[in-house]
This record gives structure tokens, C-alpha cells and sequence, in this order.
């Protein structure tokens, strides 16, 4: 083959792969962690060493509490948690299995009591947490719930945009079964 016409051939392919991947954006099915560090009367406790442990890996991160009290460890990814935060003059806060949905915010306060640091107040199996940083309301999609959808002359393939990192473009008049509809992952 002539290199002229591998060369075109190259430039074409490097062309096409171009235009497709342009159209892909970032996304992210991390979620993180934000919270309050305070003292038994409700004021907040900057500077307190908040970390942060993913159960299933052992993965830890430390952040400290800014001047608010106020704590967020960005980009974790989904599962469960353990929270612990201490400050001097305080007993060790823990609180343990805290779920992390993707793409969501979880919020765990920790309360400290006045004591030694070396005692520790463990909180674990907590309830359901509560969303209190925006209006959105985030779930997670199971399969089950997939399964029992009723069509009903829908179209199939906007089932594929509850899954995490899916991102939809189009609207159900745009759709065509020849192409993703505007869909991307």
C-alpha cells in the first residue's frame, strides 16, 4: 500500500475518533461526605481531625474542620464508611456503615463529649441519613424496580438512563430506535 494512502487513511481514522470522543463528557459516580464537628452545647469545634475510611478497602482520608466546624471529603467512591472525628478535651467520635450511593452527598455530624481523648463514643448502624444540603432528592435505581417497570408503549432503551453515569439529551419526541437518542456514558 502506497504511504501516501496510509497516511490519509490514519488522518481519517484520527479524524472520526476525534469527532466522537469530543462529544463525551466528564462524569462521575463518586459522592462524598460532608459534616458538622460540635461540642455538647451545639457550638462547632474547628480544627477537629475528621477521618474518613472506606470498610471495604481500608482506604483512609484525614481532613481537618474549618473554622466553621464544618467538614467535606469530596470524591469517594460508593459504599460504606466509617467516620471518626477528635479534638483535644474530647472524647473520639465514630460512627460506622455509613452508605454512600454514587453520585450523592452524604451528611454525618459528629457530636463530641468532653473527656479524654482516649474514650471513644461510638455510634453505628445509623438510620437512613438525611439529605439537608439541597432540595434534589437522590435514590438508588435496583434492579428489581428495572424488572417491574411497565412499558406501556414507552420506549426500552430510556430504561438504560437510570443507570449511574448515563446522561440523556433527548426528549421523547428526538428519540429514533436508529441511534442512542442523545445518550451518553
Amino acid at each position: 500500500m502506497h504511504p501516501l494512502r496510509v497516511w490519509a487513511m490514519a488522518a481519517v481514522t484520527s479524524a472520526i475518533l476525534f469527532l466522537f470522543t469530543s462529544h463525551i463528557q466528564a462524569q462521575s459516580d463518586y459522592g462524598s461526605i460532608t459534616g458538622f464537628v460540635k461540642d455538647p452545647s451545639g457550638a462547632v469545634i474547628a480544627g477537629a481531625k475528621v477521618t474518613i475510611k472506606n470498610e471495604g478497602t481500608g482506604e483512609e482520608r484525614v481532613i481537618a474542620a474549618n473554622e466553621a466546624g464544618y467538614y467535606v471529603m469530596p470524591n469517594l467512591q460508593p459504599g460504606y464508611y466509617m467516620v471518626t472525628a477528635e479534638s483535644r478535651g474530647f472524647k473520639k467520635f465514630s460512627s460506622s456503615h455509613n452508605k454512600l450511593n454514587p453520585n450523592t452527598a452524604l451528611s454525618v455530624d459528629a457530636a463530641l463529649v468532653i473527656g479524654n481523648v482516649t474514650e471513644t463514643v461510638e455510634v453505628s448502624a445509623m438510620n437512613e441519613a438525611l439529605q439537608t444540603e439541597s432540595g434534589s432528592v437522590q435514590n438508588e435505581v435496583t434492579g428489581r424496580q428495572i424488572d417491574d417497570q411497565e412499558l406501556n408503549g414507552r420506549n426500552p432503551i430510556y430504561i438504560a438512563q437510570l443507570l449511574p453515569g448515563v446522561r440523556g439529551s433527548a426528549t421523547l419526541g428526538d428519540f429514533n430506535f436508529a441511534s442512542t437518542g442523545g445518550m451518553s456514558w
